[in-house]
């Protein structure tokens, strides 16, 4: 494996003109409404001097090379008065002696100051992470098509990639000053994750391709080493996935400050349960004692109403023109639990700027969002999705009556639903005719599909593959299965004649689009004659009930990502959350708690604690098992992806395991009018890939660099 002290590149893709099947048709077939505010209208905009818009970006992608530190550095002259006050040391010492510079192309230099201001349904939303890539030891490039150096300035691996050594930046500090080393990660390690009572689990970054816990060691303050029984060369994918601290693996805390809530090191910590206050003095978001390695830290928190995020003066990162981040001085989050009074202040003007998988905002709003602009100063532009599916459905392979689970598990079944599904209805009413009808696939924008034409064709042939709609071939595909009306009632039985009724199952407070897809479900389903209802679940209750296998469906999600030996759930059972619950279940106690498959081997599988079951040989699940299992040790990367495409074939031979709607739709992005360096669709490598917390958006395009032309109009 080669040196990490550069950005990993994958292999060659294929060019932008052959890209173009990935997001082509996203824009292209849009409704006049979506039209009207294609993501390049506002490159007309342009100041009374003629010059353009200040929040107007060029250049494309980022740099595949590490950029070199700049001689002369700026900060913020908010911190070189504190500086001066004695308050702060000089900016010398308050950076690492090698700052990450941040490579993309469109950024310029900005201008520092004033307030960012923007909303959320909660104080305690995951999302508010979702904008701070500080905390990652490594960082994902160009919408994940490479990987590059984050805390750790450079890693490496031995020979058979069974041996990971990563070298951070020395100098490093958190935002409260005290120095960060990697006994900050040691401390979670050993004091959180290996520890007997604390409930942390070691992730699946430091799991080998044999699923065995790697052993984790830290030679000194600026040196990490993972030694795996196995290869494991999906590590930099998987260290550079999510964002960490709260989303994802944690990979570090600050040790100096948390030592006081851990009995190991405070002898008046007597709670068994002590790691409850622990964790939530951990949350940098929620506890502003709480030092934080991301580009702001918590000024202020206020319970349901409102997070205040100001710069942290110690941020590690800088732009090539030398600027220290983030330019802003403040970021204010208001919570606002109710969705239609969340759309009207958008459409008031009352926030600078909206990442609309966050909020969510749908191309429903996109019409009240345009008609505002004008008077709000908040322009609307479209990234891509990177969507596999829209609206996802999948039945639970594990139901736990037997008839119905029979035919659930048999493709034929699964495959007439597909067929009678006119998801071209669904496209219109609920994308107004963007992106492009799929049965339901991983993203297109993985380097599984854009490595080489042959990755394409599996894409194209996987989308199409149960994509018709065809009502005929549908109902022939059930009276083959014997499932036909066998009392005149126009209703379909199963095939021992027992009624046959679908729940279309989903928590109660889901958003509109998903409601919407299974209303012409419902439709569609029923005109081939299967009962079909629709079923809000108590929103606390539908995850303990899915996981164990108490639902019918799940039709409240999407494929965002492409990325299997980092999230492998949607295309192998690995984990209870998918679409086979209890062999998921299994898989995670195959290596975790083996001894409990052989104890209950005898216990009815629903009945388990918790429920799984195991596969048969030859079935679907564990081939996929076995194929996962030698793809996750394949040192060369073009060994993995054939793997994967064989991952892939299984789906497309034995599915659909899981139905989409389409892939790849516009996602809104808002941005007031002076906010720079917030990168529209042409800016970004794949024209944006944001619907994947792995791929964590907007973090990976560094909203440290954002700024206002004129600060002093966005007073803190």
């Amino acid at each position: 494996m080669g040196e990490g002290s550069e950005v990993t590149g994958r292999l060659e893709t294929v060019g932008a003109s052959r890209r173009t099947f990935l997001y082509g048709s996203a824009l292209a077939v849009a409704t006049v409404t979506l039209g009207a505010c294609a993501p390049n209208e506002s490159k007309g905009s342009a100041q009374p001097d003629g010059k353009a818009s200040p929040d107007v970006t060029t250049g494309k992608g980022s740099a595949t090379k590490p950029l070199p530190v700049p001689k002369t550095l700026r900060e913020a002259p908010a911190l070189t008065a504190m500086v001066k006050r004695g308050e702060l040391p000089p900016l010398a010492e308050r950076l690492p002696e090698h700052p990450y510079v941040v490579p993309h192309e469109w950024v310029r230099r900005g201008t520092y100051g004033g307030q960012l201001l923007m909303i959320m349904d909660s104080t305690t939303s995951a999302a508010i992470k979702e904008y701070c890539y500080g905390h990652s030891l490594l960082r994902f490039l160009n919408d994940g098509r490479d990987v590059g150096p984050g805390l750790a300035e450079s890693w490496e691996s031995n020979a058979d990639a069974s041996v990971w050594t990563f070298r951070f930046r020395k100098g490093l500090r958190w935002s409260d000053g005290h120095s960060w080393t990697t006994a900050d990660i040691m401390y979670w390690w050993e004091d959180m994750v290996l520890d007997e009572v604390h409930p942390e689990v070691p992730p699946d970054d430091v799991r080998s391709g044999r699923d065995t816990v790697a052993t984790v060691t830290a030679p000194d303050d600026h040196t990490l080493v993972l030694t795996f029984d196995a290869p494991a060369p999906a590590t930099p994918d998987r260290i550079a996935a999510w964002v960490n601290a709260g989303v994802g693996p944690r990979w570090m805390v600050p040790r100096h400050y948390l030592r006081q809530f851990h009995p190991r090191y405070n002898k008046k910590v007597t709670k068994r349960s002590w790691y409850e206050e622990h964790d939530r003095k951990s949350d940098w978001t929620a506890n502003p004692d709480c030092p934080t390695m991301a580009g702001w830290r918590l000024k202020a928190y206020a319970e349901g109403r409102s997070v205040r995020l100001e710069r942290n003066p110690f941020y590690y990162a800088v732009t090539r023109h030398g600027d220290q981040l983030p330019y802003l001085d403040e970021i204010r989050i208001n919570a606002v639990r109710d969705a239609q009074v969340r759309r009207l202040q958008l459409t008031e003007g009352k926030v600078d700027y909206v990442h609309g998988a966050h909020v969510p905002l749908t191309l429903a709003d996109i019409s009240g969002l345009k008609q505002a602009e004008k008077r709000t100063g908040v322009r609307l532009w479209l990234w891509d999705s990177g969507s596999g599916t829209g609206s996802i459905t999948f039945f639970n392979y594990d139901y736990p009556d037997a008839g119905l689970r029979e035919l659930i598990r048999d493709k034929r079944f699964r495959q007439a639903l597909s067929h009678a599904f006119d998801r071209k209805d669904a496209r219109k009413a609920i994308y107004f005719n963007t992106g492009e009808i799929t049965t339901g696939t991983l993203s297109p924008k993985g380097v599984t599909f854009q490595v080489n034409e042959q990755g394409q064709r599996l894409f194209e042939q996987w989308r199409d593959a149960y994509l018709g709609y065809d009502p005929e071939r549908a109902k022939a595909l059930l009276d083959e299965l014997g499932v036909v009306d066998r009392n005149g009632d126009g209703k379909r039985e199963l095939p021992d004649g027992s009624p046959l009724a679908l729940s279309l199952d989903y928590p109660a407070d889901t958003s509109n689009e998903h409601i919407q897809k299974c209303t012409y479900l419902k439709r569609d389903w029923e005109a081939i004659g299967i009962t079909t209802r629709i079923n809000p679940v108590a929103p606390d209750a539908f995850s303990d009930l899915w996981s164990q296998g108490r639902l019918m469906t799940t039709t409240a999600w999407e494929v965002g990502d492409n990325q299997p030996l980092v999230y492998p759930g949607w295309v192998i059972p690995v984990q209870p959350e998918h679409w086979a619950p209890l062999h998921g279940q299994a898989f995670i106690l195959q290596t975790g708690d083996p001894s409990k498959l052989k104890a209950q081997e005898k216990v009815d599988p629903w009945k388990r604690q918790p429920p799984w079951l195991l596969p048969d040989k030859g079935d679907p699940i564990d081939r996929l098992w076995k194929l996962y299992a030698r793809a996750r040790v394949a040192v060369d990367e073009m060994e993995r992806i054939k793997l994967l495409w064989e991952i892939f074939k299984v789906h497309i031979e034995d599915g659909p395991f899981f139905l989409g709607v389409v892939a790849n739709y516009p996602q809104v992005v808002l941005a007031r009018e002076g906010l720079g360096n917030v990168p529209q669709r042409e800016n970004l490598a794949l024209g944006g890939w944001v619907n994947t917390w792995i791929l964590p958006s907007p973090a990976v395009y560094d909203p440290e660099t954002y700024f206002w032309s004129n600060p002093e109009e966005h007073p803190v």
